[in-house]
């Protein structure tokens, strides 16, 4: 059985030595982060989950494994053993590589002034308030900046962060992703068409130097290389890699043993309504289905499992949207393609 600690100081063993400030929040009870394990009393393995992350430690246990919290899911195994774990336990899970970057950097306060003060004169840069943090909020590029506390208030209260804008309009950010008492865990993204003009470089280094103003830690961890390039640029310094096994919303919805005596006249190919060249193939695999597809535009083969949500309906853990048949049709993403 899964249970969520009342008090999460009693994992503070199972977590001992993992440095990633999400954990630390989780422990600290702060930005509403949960601590799950499967012994309440004298845990010995723990899931720390706090925003989107959900990181493992300790023994490795099947069934805290197999536990999902609600939501789209990043589970950290902190080993191999875990990551095999997770293996068996989520064969559909869409695996990433994210890079850790090592913890207590020493600024070089003189660097980042500079940098700040390279930003082109048609920017301007302005600490995240109020007004700011709402068009954060409403923002699809930006969200995620401020997202992950559970006000304004908490906010501006916790959290900073600085924007950069262009005629009044945000077009790159960087605050806390999440908050543990001692400092913030980074976020920063940049509109595409302002990328690569040094406004990430500028508004990370206005973050970096408030923090340090306030005797707090900037953790920064990166889901790609060119954050890695980004804070190495900032005084950072590369750690490891590790894997991410991400998990979507689909699982939340996910029919246990289902019917499955309909699911052979679903296999075929379909063909999109507007573009001849677009084949989606439907086929069964070990008695799954699934999604097969070549995207003519670049070559790139995908061969992904469906999981079924509804009588007709399946859903992709990859991607956004469901597939539904109908008599001889599937609808893609709004796509009705009739079956060839």
């Amino acid at each position: 059985m899964i249970y969520e600690l009342k008090d999460p100081a009693k994992a503070e063993a199972v977590f001992a030595g993992m440095e990633d400030t999400m954990i630390r929040s989780c422990l600290q009870g702060m930005m509403g982060g949960k601590i799950y394990v499967t012994d309440p009393e004298a845990p010995r393995a723990a899931m720390a989950f706090l925003a989107e992350f959900a990181f493992l430690a300790g023994e490795p246990d099947r069934e805290l494994a197999s536990f999902k919290p609600k939501g789209l899911v990043g589970m950290v195994p902190p080993d191999e053993r875990w990551a095999a774990l997770l293996d068996e336990c989520w064969p559909g899970a869409y695996k990433m590589t994210r890079y850790a970057i090592k913890k207590h950097t020493v600024f070089d306060r003189k660097k980042l002034e500079a940098i700040v003060a390279s930003l082109p004169a048609e920017y301007e840069l302005r600490r995240i308030d109020g007004e700011l943090y709402d068009a954060c909020l409403e923002s699809d590029q930006f969200e995620d900046n401020v997202c992950h506390f559970e006000s304004k208030e908490q906010f501006l209260e916790l959290g900073r962060g600085f924007a950069v804008l262009k005629d009044g309009v945000i077009v790159s950010a960087a605050s806390s992703y999440t908050a543990f008492r001692e400092g913030i865990e980074i976020e920063i993204d940049t509109e595409e068409e302002h990328r690569r003009k040094g406004l990430a470089s500028a508004a990370g280094a206005a973050l970096i130097l408030s923090c340090l103003d306030d005797g707090l830690y900037p953790g920064w961890d990166a889901a790609n290389l060119e954050s890695v390039h980004l804070s190495e640029k900032l005084g950072y310094e590369f750690d490891r890699e590790y894997p991410c096994y991400w998990l979507s919303e689909v699982f939340d919805r996910v029919i246990k043993d289902p019917d499955k005596s309909g699911w052979d006249a679903f296999c075929g190919r379909y063909q999109h309504p507007a573009d001849a060249r677009r084949i989606y193939e439907i086929r069964k695999k070990d008695g799954e289905l699934y999604y097969h597809f070549v995207n003519p535009d670049n070559g790139e083969d995908y061969d992904l499992r469906m999981y079924p949500v509804g009588e007709r309906t399946f859903g992709i853990n990859e991607d956004d949207f469901e597939l539904e048949f109908s008599d001889g049709c599937l609808t893609i993403a709004g796509n009705v393609c009739k079956k060839r």
